[in-house]
């Protein structure tokens, strides 16, 4: 059976209990946990609660405070699936639109008791099927798509990395590799509208970690060289567009043996699908990582995400640790923005921002000159480098 998991965040810990009784019955959960960076987050978890034979909603103060957990709750409603309430706080209660449902109560853990009473529930689902008018009602999506999407990232929200565990990439990729980490702070961008860029502005930036040097030959080699990387479809499909150029570009460019150098004639659709494919293989080992952090190091439930910077994360990054970010080589750098606007949608086939990270150029250029280029652009001199946020 196919168990979608609706759940807020800090009740993580609770519902790894709920999942790891599911998994042993040998039922396939599913959650929020598993939208890849890029993807679509309210159509992806529209997909997965359809696909769903059932939603257990996992209940606590904060998930009926949580905007997605009662927008996934109308999905499940509206889609007519059988919904099993868990109540994992003694101070939480059913929502009005569940309230004639028969509930577990796991407030004290997953006894034996209340894995019996979870195995009965979805042994006769009929007993959880919401009826009455709650079916028809419609919700609007919530405000905000959370950062992890990063189909849409407010970095004015974005969480300082302090308190986490980075993930450490010399396990997955060849060095060098070293995170320097920004904190929090403002960053103004010129305005840039003349040539069609954005109206730029001062934004407030959430601390985060970037990338010392430029992805290399060798490190982006991981990636074409892995039978799950570059051919994978699944790290394409960010978007209508990056999909099609991939079905016309099946075959990466030939990456040079300068294995330290910064790998170059990268396109912002190729760089976007490393970072997705990165993410993927960091996660599993941070997670434990992050579980058995220190008392010096407050564990977090939600993990941290590798993307592109935005151009306010990278300008950012340049005022506060530019004499320490490796810039050489004649490279130019990739950002997640679009360039007529400040917004991060990974969808179109939109001018993306490219910045200047090279000693080549004054510090001054490589402060303030903003530049664009076509996403499918394999240009020479174009490269790019990572960031670590936590969602």
């Amino acid at each position: 059976m196919r168990v979608f998991i609706n759940y807020a965040h800090s009740d993580l810990s609770a519902v790894e209990q709920i999942a790891a009784f599911l998994h042993a019955e040998s039922h396939q959960v599913v959650s929020e946990e598993q939208v890849l960076p890029g993807q679509d987050w309210g159509a992806k978890l529209n997909e997965q609660i359809n696909t769903a034979d059932v939603v257990i909603y996992a209940i606590s103060p904060t998930a009926l405070a949580s905007e997605w957990c009662q927008w996934c709750l109308m999905q499940a409603i509206q889609q007519g699936k059988p919904i099993i309430p868990a109540l994992l706080r003694e101070s939480a209660s059913l929502p009005e639109s569940l309230a004639t449902l028969p509930y577990i109560d796991v407030a004290g853990g997953m006894s034996d008791e209340d894995k019996a009473a979870l195995k009965n529930a979805l042994a006769d689902l009929s007993k959880y099927q919401v009826v009455g008018e709650q079916s028809v009602a419609a919700i609007e999506m919530p405000n905000g798509i959370p950062a992890q999407a990063v189909g849409t990232l407010d970095i004015s929200r974005a969480t300082s990395t302090h308190r986490v565990l980075l993930p450490n990439l010399l396990n997955i990729l060849p060095p060098p590799f070293e995170w320097l980490d920004i904190p929090a702070g403002e960053v103004t961008l010129k305005d840039a509208t003349e040539n069609g860029g954005s109206h730029g502005g001062t934004f407030k930036v959430g601390g985060f970690a970037i990338g010392k040097y430029a992805i290399t030959n060798a490190q982006y080699r991981v990636f074409v060289d892995d039978t799950k990387g570059y051919n994978n479809e699944k790290w394409w499909d960010f978007s209508d567009a990056a999909k099609a150029w991939r079905q016309t570009n099946t075959t990466p460019l030939s990456v040079s043996p300068d294995a330290e150098k910064a790998v170059l004639g990268v396109s912002w659709f190729e760089a976007v699908a490393f970072c997705r494919w990165l993410n993927v293989h960091v996660r599993p080992g941070l997670a434990m990582a992050n579980r058995g952090a220190s008392s010096q190091v407050q564990a977090r439930t939600s993990l941290p995400t590798i993307a592109l910077p935005t151009e306010q994360q990278w300008q950012h990054a340049i005022q506060n640790d530019g004499e320490k970010m490796d810039m050489s080589g004649n490279v130019l750098e990739w950002c997640m923005n679009s360039w007529g606007s400040d917004n991060v949608v990974l969808g179109g086939d939109v001018d993306r921002v490219i910045r200047v990270g090279s000693l080549e150029h004054d510090a001054e250029t490589r402060l303030t000159h903003r530049d664009l280029a076509k996403p499918d652009s394999r240009n020479s001199e174009y490269g790019f480098r990572v960031v670590c946020y936590l969602p």
